[in-house]
């Protein structure tokens, strides 16, 4: 920790499993049947089991972390079973949908059965909601299973009520009767993030400009991850699920007290840096304020590539990689400065005809745009048919703490590295620092179409503790293949269409892409039956037409590569260079 680090908060939470352990270990429990749902792994829940079982007492310790997802990896015997159908529960208040987003992938766990999903009676919440799962055995019996899922309605940081994950202690004790009870139970975890959550309010923040330069949340707890495959939606990670909802519940809170709309301009908090850290025993969290690390670039020899290497990249770049790639183009070097201090390159190369810009990296966690846009770029030149300036690292400072959280996580989606270290989005802020190199790349230009290569998280995205669905992004909770996104200006809509029919078309012969997309949309549709989008040749598309925007038609890709690698990684970047390249054959040959 710097010397200047200032301490808002360090405190040690015992763990809720080792409490009850011992808790239960006494003679007074002997003989009792006990249910509980923690926030642990199944590890350190079975070691518990066993030490009760030691002392008589007969104890179910689940996970209160998508627990019907754990019911089928932990308990539900699948032998013999022709089909399943799932009643999931519906509360009134709540989105119908809730919890059957909190069932995914069920459907890719369970082999070849077919699985029909049903919702149950709508209610209010009384106990844990419960799913109701009907196994239809080969031998003609129907088996019924209810799976209890404990839930809370409460107050989160914005003071809207929402649903979510907590929680749950049951006894029964026949010899002592005085000691049963079904209810909630405040565990570990919830109670380090509720922690973060009331040092942030109680604590007296300025009224304008940033609040900090660094905000630094760490909760060190017993996370564990769930690897399904990525035949099954790849993981999950409680750990990764605490960096999220601290980190979207801090950005939120901090909206909120300044009374900003979502798109404000004027929102600039500063570096919000969740540290998130597994071990085991008691939980720490320990909140610090200081200033953000010298700004310098970091080397990785293993991942500097030559240029002609960049289509085999299956890791994404350091950015001096970024730079060297930039400067074999040539062409009119231009550079704005981030607010860090970092330089953001571009580079015009001029060409007849109408003109272009490319942009990648305003997203630092989304990994794939600044190889494609690189590739793409470097194709443009050799066939000369147009011209274009192209920037593949608008957001140098978050790509910065992006690889400081690949360091511990490299498989997360790292959403705190998403904006700049004002703590806002590029593309959303007043003008100035990194967003000062889409000006320049349009001055130099003229460009009216703007390609802005975006990512979005590869696998499911969560946040328990407020309301499980990540607000405002409802639609990106599960993958659902490349996706594209057109916005236009009033009068512009034609030429975006054609633009846009041009890239999916493209997109549509690139068979291993078609392959991604059919599997991750099979599996998104069954989870969100009524898409709030199009689908064209397997390519989910979404078109709207706006009044603001630098450009008059921006093209949006969105890949599935939070945090991705591989084959998987170049699958991404190709589609996002085919992309690039679709859009300036078509721009070139007048979008008709």
């Amino acid at each position: 920790m710097a010397e200047a680090d200032k301490i808002l908060l360090d405190r040690r939470i015992g763990s809720t499993l080792e409490r009850l352990v011992e808790r239960f270990s006494a003679d007074a429990y002997r003989g009792a049947q006990i249910d509980l749902w923690v926030f642990d792994g199944l590890e350190r829940r079975s070691r518990a089991t066993n030490l009760l079982a030691g002392r008589g007492v007969a104890a179910r310790i689940r996970s209160a972390y998508k627990p019907l997802v754990h019911a089928f990896l932990e308990e539900i015997d699948l032998d013999g079973v022709s089909g399943i159908v799932l009643r999931y529960p519906v509360i009134a208040g709540v989105a119908e949908n809730r919890f059957l987003l909190e069932a995914y992938p069920l459907t890719d766990l369970v082999g070849a059965r077919p699985v029909t999903f049903e919702q149950a009676a709508p209610g209010a919440l009384d106990g844990p909601p419960l799913y109701c799962v009907e196994l239809a055995r080969n031998d003609g019996r129907v088996e019924r299973i209810l799976v209890a899922a404990p839930n809370r309605f409460h107050m989160d940081p914005l003071k809207e009520m929402v649903l979510s994950s907590t929680g749950w202690l049951r006894i029964r004790a026949a010899e002592n009767p005085d000691l049963d009870c079904d209810q909630r139970i405040e565990t570990d975890q919830e109670a380090a993030f509720q922690a973060v959550m009331s040092v942030l309010e109680e604590r007296q923040w300025p009224d304008a400009g940033a609040c900090f330069e660094r905000l630094t949340l760490r909760v060190e707890a017993p996370f564990y991850d769930c690897r399904l495959g990525a035949e099954a939606g790849g993981f999950f990670s409680t750990a990764e699920a605490m960096h999220e909802d601290l980190y979207f519940s801090a950005l939120e809170f901090f909206k909120a007290k300044r009374g900003l709309a979502a798109g404000d301009r004027t929102f600039q908090p500063g570096r919000i840096v969740p540290q998130i850290v597994t071990r085991q025993g008691p939980v720490r969290v320990r909140i610090t304020l200081g200033a953000e690390p010298p700004a310098r670039l970091m080397n990785d020899g293993a991942n500097i590539l030559p240029p002609d290497d960049l289509a085999t990249a299956g890791h994404w770049l350091q950015p001096e990689a970024i730079k060297r790639h930039l400067d074999g183009l040539g062409g009119d070097a231009y550079q704005a400065v981030s607010r860090r201090g970092r330089p953001v390159w571009g580079t015009h190369i001029p060409g007849p005809g109408p003109q272009m810009v490319i942009s990648a990296g305003q997203h630092a966690n989304e990994t794939s745009g600044p190889i494609g846009a690189l590739r793409a770029a470097q194709r443009l030149k050799r066939q000369g048919a147009i011209g274009f300036a192209v920037s593949a690292l608008e957001n140098p400072d978050g790509f910065a703490l992006f690889r400081e959280f690949c360091a511990v996580h490299p498989e997360h989606m790292h959403h705190a590295a998403r904006y700049t270290a004002g703590g806002g989005d590029l593309e959303y802020v007043a003008r100035g620092f990194e967003n000062e190199i889409r000006h320049l790349a349009r001055a130099k230009t003229g460009a009216d179409v703007h390609l802005n290569l975006h990512g979005y998280p590869a696998h499911e995205w969560t946040r328990p503790f407020t309301g499980y669905v990540p607000r405002g992004f409802e639609t990106w909770t599960i993958p659902k293949g490349f996706f594209l996104i057109l916005r236009t200006r009033p009068g512009w809509k034609a030429l975006g269409d054609a633009i846009l029919r041009a890239i999916v078309d493209d997109l549509a012969d690139y068979e291993p892409l078609v392959a991604l997309n059919r599997a991750q949309l099979s599996r998104y549709l069954r989870y969100v039956p009524a898409p709030p989008f199009e689908i064209r040749k397997d390519i989910p598309v979404f078109a709207s037409e706006v009044d603001t925007g630098l450009f008059p038609v921006t093209i949006i890709t969105e890949a599935p590569d939070e945090t991705i690698y591989g084959p998987d990684f170049i699958v991404a970047h190709t589609a996002q260079m085919r992309a690039v390249l679709a859009a300036a054959a078509a721009l070139a040959a007048g979008a008709s």
